[in-house]
């Protein structure tokens, strides 16, 4: 018994430390991915794309339920994009606030003469379709409350009339070159390019003024530090480096741009789906392999997008626990993808790496800290054996986070301040002492029976210059 159970304590601690390790591997590949001279990068080809009239149109679409806080303030960060050919389409899912209010009075809009139809994927009913007058690249749509995000997507693709399509949350905001550096590398890399990615960052601690970003820092809020390492973590060390092998499984919900052709022969955003935008992601990678068409998917680090995250514990489990149920359904979904030579690398490592580290992992890490607890009280293992597991673990993972701190700040002018550096320093230390393992309870809960609709998180709002 006594050896049965350290054997299976050496399995969970050797999967942990391989965890750990295919993080670096995707660190070291996303640290040649940073340091090429890429168009998304470079000023000359920046400079190029914004000006030049005959850029590949790109169409925005954002689904919007009780945002009347923040819609304003995302909709002109999209309009004052340094990128000719926009437009921007507002898809209002059935607002119990003034999100129709406010969008019809800050952009004067007037209704269409005749409502377009409703395309090609169907959609919930459309109630009624507007344009503003002051700006007549901006559409807002209203249509049947569906409480989704993917038919309210599906609605802004429907009505896009550019070949790329941008679909992100209304509660962000976009630094001014976001467009320009993921379409530069579209124009780069030409046809084969489907899916780009960007970085997302938390909104909850800048200051705007207008369409532009005044002040920025670290939070001091715990939740939002915590999370601020897992992103700068995921999209500085790992998404680049998988998205380089076209292992990249998901392009971030809050902001991902799409071929258009390529997102509708995939058939849209699935409807009740709590992992739609993985699920869309991966159905665009199943169909381009499938059909055998070369293609491309780009992550453009320096591509900052600020939204605003959880920063009271119960929404962050909240979110946590529906993000892994859906991480669930997309295994029951997609699982015939795994490690098939059809289906590539992202059939192999991707989802491989979803499925051992993502939804295996969490039971093998829980299961190992049970037994180094049961070693410990039984008398079968000593004090000193138990701390150096648990440090080892620890500090590996505390090295990771740190690199992601260390290249926010080397490779992106994000963060000025000394002080920032040192809350972001800390939070890279802290993240690995309880925050990690209070979301591993959250991913294991999320294993049994519960709720599987999404749920409304609290808006604060934006910061502006005259209410910091």
């Amino acid at each position: 018994m006594r050896l049965a159970v350290n054997i299976f304590m050496l399995i969970c601690l050797s999967f942990t430390l391989l965890q750990y390790g295919s993080t670096l591997i995707w660190a070291a590949l996303s640290g040649r991915l940073l340091d090429r001279a890429r168009s998304g990068n470079r000023p000359l080809a920046l400079e190029k794309v914004k000006v030049d009239p005959n850029a590949p149109g790109v169409t925005i679409v954002m689904p919007a339920y009780n945002e009347e806080a923040v819609i304003t303030h995302t909709v002109r960060s999209a309009l004052d994009q340094d990128y000719a050919n926009l437009e921007v389409i507002v898809v209002n899912d059935g607002s119990k606030d003034r999100t129709m209010d406010v969008m019809i009075e800050a952009f004067d809009m007037q209704p269409f003469e005749t409502c377009p139809g409703s395309g090609p994927i169907a959609t919930k009913e459309i109630y009624a379709t507007y344009r503003s007058q002051t700006y007549p690249s901006v559409v807002l749509v209203d249509k049947a409350g569906s409480g989704a995000k993917a038919d309210n997507s599906n609605v802004g693709i429907n009505f896009a009339t550019y070949d790329w399509v941008v679909v992100m949350d209304s509660d962000e905001f976009m630094e001014r070159d976001v467009i320009a550096r993921c379409m530069a590398e579209v124009v780069e890399l030409g046809d084969e390019v489907v899916m780009v990615g960007t970085s997302l960052l938390p909104a909850n601690d800048i200051v705007i003024d207008g369409s532009e970003i005044v002040d920025r820092e670290a939070s001091r809020n715990y939740w939002v530090g915590c999370q601020l390492i897992e992103y700068l973590t995921a999209f500085l060390v790992a998404r680049p480096g998988l998205a380089h092998i076209k292992a990249l499984p998901i392009i971030s919900g809050g902001f991902g741009l799409f071929r258009r052709d390529a997102i509708m022969a995939a058939g849209g955003y699935q409807h009740g789906h709590l992992g739609e935008d993985m699920d869309v992601c991966l159905q665009i990678h199943r169909a381009s392999l499938e059909a055998e068409k070369p293609y491309r998917v780009v992550q453009v680090p320096e591509a900052i997008v600020w939204t605003e995250f959880p920063n009271v514990k119960s929404v962050l489990e909240r979110q946590r626990i529906r993000w892994h149920r859906g991480l669930k359904i997309i295994m029951d979904d997609h699982g015939k993808m795994m490690g098939r030579r059809r289906y590539g690398s992202v059939g192999t490592v991707g989802m491989g790496s979803l499925y051992v580290f993502e939804w295996i992992g969490p039971i093998l890490e829980g299961i190992g800290w049970i037994l180094l607890v049961l070693l410990l009280a039984l008398g079968w293992t000593t004090p000193v054996n138990a701390l150096a597991v648990f440090l080892t673990t620890q500090f590996v993972g505390m090295a990771l986070t740190t690199i992601g701190v260390l290249v926010a700040v080397t490779r992106l002018d994000i963060y000025r301040r000394p002080s920032d550096l040192k809350r972001m320093l800390f939070f890279s230390l802290a993240v690995n002492w309880g925050y990690r393992q209070l979301t591993l309870w959250w991913r294991l809960r999320s294993l049994l029976p519960g709720e599987t609709q999404w749920g409304e998180m609290p808006r604060a709002g934006f910061k502006t210059v005259q209410s910091a």
